[in-house]
């Protein structure tokens, strides 16, 4: 799409770079294609959704939406969030990825602070604690999978979170430094011919992405004024303008406080292709092509071929031909045949080459509606709350749906949130840029100016067509984590300081319960580690065999994304300190951390599978049930079965016998103390064998890692510290943060006459948390808590997803006094 733009001052980069798509041939995506049953054999349509049906199997992609629990913080507060999971075509919960990452970003782009979360059928919740080290600001809040790092940074998931420190200075903005206004142009299809009559879309707005008011005129020759045009909803527009040969436009725009931005309009092609889309009636959109020139193509003596195709999130919904007439043809496009949210229109000429494209919204037919309600309308402080969730789509059917619910007080500085889950779903997610009050669109469905506007100015998709087209083969650098975090390795010849390909790396984390893992470094030293379940902050070892390869040095990639949008956060107004909503918050966080504190720093351990990566050994010896012996030797000489102990060249060797071949293997096998593998055999030998509590055998060849070992012997200590073993100098050693555990949302009960009778003050503002509200198929649900000490007005807010990709939400409103 081409535009052009006028800026005061300093314009703001917004390139509209296209996404490289990476393959994934594992699932296919649902394409359904919707032909015309009069072209419905014609090779070029039938073409054109074969290919893009083909692309879309062959690459997945998934969206992630985050629920918190509010979006304004006093630092030292918890932050509570649920994120959904979602497959980015049908909107339906993906099980794929089995980790999240979410950052919190500074006004530059900084993250200071990071989390992973586990992800289970589609979705996963978490916690995180904003330090008092925080300064007041708006923080962007974002969300990916490593399977997302594939599209870019610009499909992540982000929303602002504001955050004031009370206890640090806000640092208010020089008040003389000056918005810069940015306004953009953008030509319906994408582009501006000679003699034809475009529709152009404009949006004016600070850097902060916010529209603001303005008038406009575009002048032919800097002479007549030929057009008047000024924003609707948000600072975004558009007028008609039809380009006349050998003339230049210029665009001025006045903006409220009278400030003038004037540029010329870019040329217009003097040949090319224009099109317009336009409802027609209540159910049908009129599609209308003009041409001049050969731009268009086809075969001599036969009228010009051209071909609509529309799809919804690469959903094949329309393909059609037609043959142009004057250099002129229209299509007529059933909107029921539309999936709800964003279509592409693209027009193709008979080479099968786009040449104009823009976006169409569908208002949803096919939403979840969210009942909120509750047993009372006004609440006394520490009484009992019944809320009632109730969900059905909107063909009134009860299901059961994915909710999550946060209930907490409305002030001046906490509101109700904007973008719910349906609208990002819908329409934030594909488009482009930050969409400003993206609720308004899916509440207004009526207001098909303000939707159109938008779609003209923000056209974008999650493929580039000629990757489609020309057949591109797949290619990918990030591989789904559906097995769990990978950890990723870099394997580095000291050397030459070169990437060292073909070697055997070794990660462990070392405890009672094994955890390890091996991989072969490819042609460029990269190594994975796949590590299920693997949860909180632990040490990990990373080896490599020191008689091999011990000039390698091995390195630990950052699994969080370093590449990061131009989006800048919302301009941040700090609020006066002495501000009595300021006040009020900083006395309630003081008070839940002084008598609650204990309870906030309670965490549930995830219900996981403990056992080690062999799963079951062939002979387990718990050596307490024997004879403890004060060397090594001894014990293995005397009740380790199907072992020799033998010494060669000095050496200690310890093979094991194959049961499978009924015969003792040649080498030794994968000796593990705790998870982490043992090289040299004779300083094992050396242990005091009262440190180690367990052994487990293997006797039968292992795979792993693209090798495979002679069996496994895994000593497993008491306290899992490796029992004093000296790890070898060239190991890397380093602190590493796995997925988070659950904290406990502490909501008290008063239920007893005693319990609410306590003296314990309860400053709760937010009074209940739930990431999982189970709404059952009859379509009911039910969430119980209790009323805090602070008096005011309070909200429950549900989000929520069903099975087959419908979204909705829903809130209620009580007072406590």
């Amino acid at each position: 799409m081409r535009h052009c733009r006028q800026t005061k001052r300093i314009p703001a980069a917004r390139g509209r770079q296209a996404l490289k798509m990476l393959p994934l041939l594992l699932l296919l995506s649902g394409v359904q294609v919707l032909q015309n049953r009069a072209n419905g054999q014609d090779p070029v349509t039938a073409g054109l959704a074969r290919d893009l049906e083909k692309y879309s199997s062959q690459r997945l992609q998934e969206k992630v939406w985050v629920h918190t629990d509010k979006e304004f913080y006093l630092a030292g507060e918890i932050c509570w969030f649920k994120l959904y999971d979602v497959d980015a075509s049908l909107h339906r919960p993906l099980d794929l990825s089995k980790t999240a990452y979410l950052e919190w970003l500074d006004k530059n782009h900084r993250p200071v602070l990071q989390t992973k979360i586990g992800l289970r059928e589609g979705h996963g919740g978490g916690s995180v604690y904003l330090p008092l080290t925080l300064a007041s600001g708006n923080y962007t809040l974002r969300a990916y999978t490593s399977w997302m790092k594939n599209d870019g940074a610009e499909w992540f998931f982000e929303k602002t979170i504001t955050v004031v420190n009370a206890r640090k200075s806000a640092g208010v903005p020089s008040v003389g430094t000056p918005l810069r206004y940015d306004v953009a142009f953008f030509p319906e299809g994408g582009n501006l011919v000679e003699n034809l009559r475009c529709k152009i879309g404009f949006k004016a707005a600070d850097q902060y992405g916010r529209g603001v008011e303005c008038t406009g005129v575009v002048t032919e020759d800097d002479e007549d004024t030929i057009v008047r045009f000024r924003p609707g909803r948000f600072g975004i527009g558009s007028f008609m303008l039809r380009p006349r040969p050998g003339h230049r436009y210029r665009s001025t725009i006045r903006l409220a406080d009278g400030t003038a931005i004037s540029n010329l309009l870019p040329a217009a092609y003097k040949e090319g292709v224009a099109m317009h889309v336009s409802k027609e009636g209540n159910d049908r959109v009129r599609v209308d092509v003009q041409s001049t020139g050969g731009l268009i193509g086809g075969k001599e003596g036969k009228s010009p071929g051209v071909y609509l195709f529309v799809h919804t999130r690469r959903s094949v919904r329309v393909v059609e031909a037609a043959s142009l007439v004057e250099g002129k043809c229209s299509f007529l496009v059933d909107e029921k045949s539309l999936g709800d949210g964003i279509s592409h229109l693209t027009i193709f000429n008979a080479d099968r080459l786009p040449v104009c494209e823009r976006l169409f919204y569908k208002p949803p037919s096919h939403l979840l509606q969210i009942g909120v309600s509750t047993d009372k309308s006004t609440y006394a402080p520490r009484k009992k709350i019944d809320l009632r969730v109730s969900a059905k789509v909107s063909n009134d059917s009860s299901l059961g749906a994915d909710c999550s619910l946060s209930v907490y007080r409305l002030d001046s500085l906490q509101g109700i949130p904007s973008g719910h889950i349906a609208s990002y779903l819908l329409l934030t997610s594909d488009l482009n840029e930050r969409i400003e009050s993206p609720d308004y669109y899916l509440d207004h469905p009526e207001d098909e100016e303000a939707i159109d506007n938008l779609m003209l100015t923000h056209g974008w998709r999650r493929f580039k067509w000629g990757d489609i087209l020309q057949h591109a083969t797949p290619s990918f650098r990030f591989a789904p984590e559906y097995g769990g975090e990978v950890i990723t390795g870099r394997v580095v010849d000291t050397r030459t300081g070169k990437a060292a390909g073909g070697v055997q790396v070794y990660l462990s984390v070392p405890g009672t319960r094994t955890q390890f893992s091996s991989g072969l470094s490819n042609e460029e030293g990269e190594v994975k580690f796949e590590m299920g379940d693997f949860y909180g902050g632990q040490e990990i070892i990373l080896q490599t065999d020191p008689s091999i390869d011990s000039i390698c040095r091995l390195d630990v990639s950052n699994p969080f994304s370093e590449e990061y949008t131009h989006a800048v956060p919302p301009l941040f107004v700090p609020p006066l300190p002495s501000t009595q909503a300021i006040t009020d918050k900083m006395v309630a966080v003081q008070v839940l951390n002084r008598y609650a504190g204990g309870r906030l720093k309670q965490f549930d351990f995830p219900v996981i599978d403990t056992s080690a990566f062999y799963v079951r050994p062939d002979f387990s010896y718990l050596l307490d049930d024997y004879t403890r012996f004060i060397t090594m030797e001894e014990v293995m000489r005397e009740y380790v079965r199907l072992m020799l102990v033998k010494k060669k060249g000095g050496h200690f060797h310890l093979p094991l016998f194959d049961l499978s071949n009924d015969q003792f293997f040649l080498s030794d096998p994968l000796i593990l103390l705790d998870g982490v593998p043992i090289f040299d055999i004779d300083k094992f030998m050396t242990m005091d064998p009262l440190k180690i509590r367990k052994l487990d055998v293997l006797t039968r060849k292992y795979f792993m890692g693209g090798v495979s070992y002679d069996g496994i012997m895994n000593w497993i200590t008491y306290k899992g510290d490796l029992g004093g073993y000296i790890l070898d100098p060239h190991a890397t050693v380093i602190d590493y943060e796995g997925l988070q555990l659950q904290r406990e949302f502490y909501s008290p009960s008063y239920a007893t006459a005693d319990e609410a009778a306590t003296h314990l003050p309860d400053f709760r503002n937010v009074l209940y948390w739930s990431p999982e509200v189970a709404v059952d198929n009859a379509g009911g649900g039910v969430a119980s808590f209790y009323s805090s000490d602070i008096p005011g007005q309070y909200v429950a807010i549900v989000e929520g997803l069903a099975g087959d990709g419908a979204a909705g939400s829903g809130m209620v409103k009580f007072e406590v006094r």
